[in-house]
């Protein structure tokens, strides 16, 4: 029987963050590094909205994708990494709930999102390469006039399967481009056709190689714990980084597309 309608309740409102070590005192080398990381996440991911925006050869499936990949990796940094640099300056280890469920529910949704725009690119690879003829009629803006409650049911779906569900499409997807890849004569086609792929499953084996890890990897010792923090690092922090840098250091059109824009502005100042 309950007593004078008191309960028995309990309630957190705050948590404590562990972090990258156990030190009670601001980290100020970490900071400064983990600072120039965000910097050059955010600064480069601008610029390949800008150059592709800014670019009408630029403006293809391809590249629409690429820079709703940029826009997301600035949002998925910009959840983790403020709180992530405000606690190596001041060591106040501590989120509020609502800050936590909210950094949690943001982080978790462009992660999902990012899935699903790798997934979309190597799709659009596939097409590009097993159906060149049939590439500007499947891949092309597309009206749906259906049912809402079908794209409801459908979202529904795809909440349920956003954890493999990608990674095995993505699979499947280059295994057909593999396969089309080996029916190529000539070797100089087959090195020229692999190339318009190396960027995007460089970015999906980074992505998904460090999620694996950090997420069904076992964590049963100290010194797991410890690596599978630095995955966590690596695909919260470096993989937004990263992908600007490889996706613009493997793409000859991208290059081109950044010296004609700095060549403008130096036209322009001069």
């Amino acid at each position: 029987m309950e007593s004078s309608g008191q309960r028995n309740e309990s309630s957190v409102s705050i948590f404590f963050i562990v972090g990258l070590s156990e030190t009670a005192d601001p980290q100020i080398l970490l900071f400064l590094v983990f600072l120039a990381i965000y910097l050059i996440t955010v600064i480069g991911n601008i610029v390949i909205l800008g150059v592709i925006s800014s670019d009408k050869r630029l403006h293809t499936p391809m590249y629409f994708f690429l820079a709703n990949l940029a826009a997301v990796d600035i949002f998925l940094s910009s959840v983790t990494v403020p709180k992530l640099l405000y606690i190596l300056a001041t060591a106040q280890k501590s989120i509020s709930y609502a800050g936590c469920v909210t950094q949690l529910y943001f982080f978790q949704l462009f992660m999902v999102v990012e899935c699903y725009i790798l997934t979309v690119m190597a799709y659009d690879r596939y097409v590009a390469i097993c159906f060149p003829l049939n590439y500007t009629l499947i891949m092309s803006r597309e009206l749906s006039c259906s049912d809402t409650k079908v794209g409801e049911g459908l979202f529904m779906i795809v909440v349920v399967i956003a954890g493999m569900g990608p990674l095995i499409f993505i699979l499947v997807t280059y295994g057909r481009i593999i396969a089309a890849v080996t029916k190529i004569s000539t070797s100089k086609g087959r090195q020229k056709t692999f190339s318009t792929c190396a960027s995007h499953f460089m970015v999906v084996a980074l992505y998904y190689g460090s999620g694996i890890f950090s997420y069904i990897w076992p964590s049963s010792t100290y010194a797991m714990d410890k690596d599978v923090k630095v995955v966590a690092v690596l695909y919260t922090i470096m993989t937004p980084m990263l992908n600007p840098i490889i996706y613009s250091l493997r793409n000859r059109e991208v290059i081109q597309a950044m010296r004609k824009a700095v060549g403008i502005h130096s036209n322009q100042r001069g």
